[in-house]
């Protein structure tokens, strides 16, 4: 190509410079919202579509200014403009921490190479077209750098589509090396736990009990899908280890089974059925027959704890092909229940009454709630069959920290009550919260929330029921997303609450802000929720 100058090439070298800088961190942005919907196109989709205001901003298109530099035949006026709209894209960009940040997985870094490859290719296709067609061509090709960086999301989901039958295959060899594993640890006790709330606090007080006594390994956080627990498997789970207990998640049907075609367990524990994730599973009957999956995978000789004061888990009882182990506070005729139950704001005192041989053993725990009681319930009784003494717990349960964000109670000096319910909030498990807020003495109940999501066509039912819930229990009410929080302003009128008692926060920076303001000695501050990034 002749003519070229030093000045162009290096405003080309520049704006290709903006243009990466600024496609980067949307490829990671967007790559962050697809891990978040678990890689799912379909998923992806309906936030693309419920978020598309966002995601295709007004402000993407301003490099399109660039083009006028084609009316003065001037490379160089295009080039400077293209740099400049997308450095300023680049500065511009949000800074505002993510919850659950992205994480490089194995996976994760394959579609980011691959997006990144499809970019480079772009790159090199627009300098060959402008060595050999010349600066007319160079400055449409230009608008092929736009198009792109609008099209990231899409670039992204046909990656996911091109890489999909290697991530099935890798995926495939982890599940089945893990199984060949598993096999070989013929002496390894597993339990299952899962249900729609309350499965993670059981995990955690569970392997509190049995650490004591066996050589014990849990899933960690958050690690309960196929792959999550393929992982812990193949890099965690040794032969030494006597018990192993397997947090089980589900999104939708036939997760739970195939995680159990895994990990073969031989007890199961369903801590409560209710409606959560009805966005995915659609009706409370599927919920029940996923959590289920958990329940008909165990071996005849197997044991199935489950909850009896809960409706859904009565009902999985009665379908059960082995023996059910019962447990509760209301229903009669228990394996192991509660008696002599007192709550407060440092936590509960309780009995439990084993049936088989009537014994009673006084309990105290500093989790807050009496939803933790049943948590507690079911880890005891499991822990009991595994051959743990009731006595030989009492210790351990005393120890057991609240889990964090799961109304995880915090003190500021001596006169302020911070309640940490941030972990994703339920139906049940916000009125619980509510009423853990109502127990503890203080000056004024604040709440801070941008309601549940999740829940389908009925979100905006629960929300309502939650906002008139709201209105009876707290004093002072931030809410968090005026469009996010419309259902509980209307529970909130529906009682008639007070207007100056009430503030809409545009995020959850300005609802801490705020608190800041209003806070004073004595006050008790609870946060309902917080939203994944892929809500907010």
């Amino acid at each position: 190509m002749s003519g070229i100058t030093y000045a162009v090439l290096f405003f080309f070298i520049l704006s290709l410079i903006g243009h990466a800088s600024y496609s980067i961190w949307k490829i990671k942005k967007h790559l962050h919202m697809l891990q978040l919907n678990s890689y799912f196109n379909d998923r992806y989709s309906i936030w693309l579509y419920k978020k598309k205001a966002q995601v295709f901003a007004v402000k993407e298109v301003e490099p399109l200014i660039a083009l006028v530099g084609m009316f003065f035949n001037s490379p160089l006026i295009v080039l400077l403009l293209f740099s400049l709209t997308y450095f300023r894209l680049f500065l511009g960009i949000s800074k505002v921490p993510e919850k659950k940040p992205l994480v490089f997985t194995a996976r994760a870094t394959r579609l980011f190479v691959l997006s990144l490859g499809f970019l480079v290719v772009l790159y090199f296709a627009l300098f060959v077209i402008w060595w050999y067609r010349g600066d007319r061509s160079l400055e449409l090709a230009m608008g092929f750098l736009i198009i792109y960086n609008l099209g990231v999301p899409f670039v992204l989901m046909l990656g996911n589509i091109i890489l999909w039958p290697l991530e099935r295959f890798i995926q495939y060899e982890y599940f089945r090396s893990a199984g060949f594993y598993l096999a070989t640890l013929t002496n390894l006790k597993i339990v299952g736990i899962t249900g729609s709330f309350g499965k993670t606090t059981t995990k955690y007080i569970l392997t509190e009990m049995l650490r004591h006594k066996f050589n014990t390994l849990k899933t960690p956080g958050s690690y309960n899908t196929t792959m999550g627990i393929t992982k812990v498997i193949r890099s965690e789970l040794k032969p030494i280890h006597e018990v192993f207990v397997v947090e089980m998640s589900a999104k939708k049907p036939g997760d739970i089974e195939e995680i159990c075609r895994l990990v073969q367990p031989q007890y199961g524990l369903i801590t409560a059925i209710g409606e959560q994730h009805l966005e995915t599973f659609g009706t409370l009957e599927n919920i029940k027959k996923t959590k289920n999956e958990l329940i008909a995978s165990l071996p005849s000789y197997g044991l199935a704890f489950l909850n009896m004061d809960d409706a859904s888990c009565r009902e999985l009882a009665a379908t059960s092909k082995c023996h059910v182990i019962t447990y509760g506070m209301e229903a009669s005729n228990l394996d192991y229940m509660v008696t002599g139950l007192t709550l407060d704001e440092y936590g509960s005192n309780f009995k439990i009454i084993r049936a088989r041989d009537h014994s009673e053993t006084h309990f105290q725990t500093q989790l807050l709630g009496k939803h933790n009681i049943y948590n507690i319930l079911g880890a005891v009784a499991v822990a009991s069959e595994l051959g743990v003494e009731l006595s030989e717990m009492v210790y351990p349960l005393k120890q057991v920290a609240a889990i964090p964000h799961r109304l995880e109670l915090k003190r500021v000096g001596k006169d302020i009550i911070f309640i940490d319910d941030a972990f994703n909030s339920n139906p049940i498990g916000s009125q619980v919260a509510l009423e853990v807020l109502r127990q503890i003495s203080g000056r004024r109940k604040i709440i801070i929330t941008p309601g549940m999501v999740e829940l389908g066509i009925k979100e905006n039912e629960y929300n309502e029921r939650l906002g008139e819930s709201i209105a009876e229990v707290c004093d002072y009410v931030i809410l968090v997303g005026e469009q996010q929080t419309l259902a509980l302003q209307r529970g909130l009128k529906a009682k008639y609450y007070p207007d100056n008692k009430l503030f809409i926060a545009v995020d959850f920076a300005s609802a801490r802000k705020h608190l800041e303001q209003i806070l004073q000695a004595g006050d008790v501050v609870l946060f309902e929720n917080d939203l994944p990034d892929n809500y907010n």
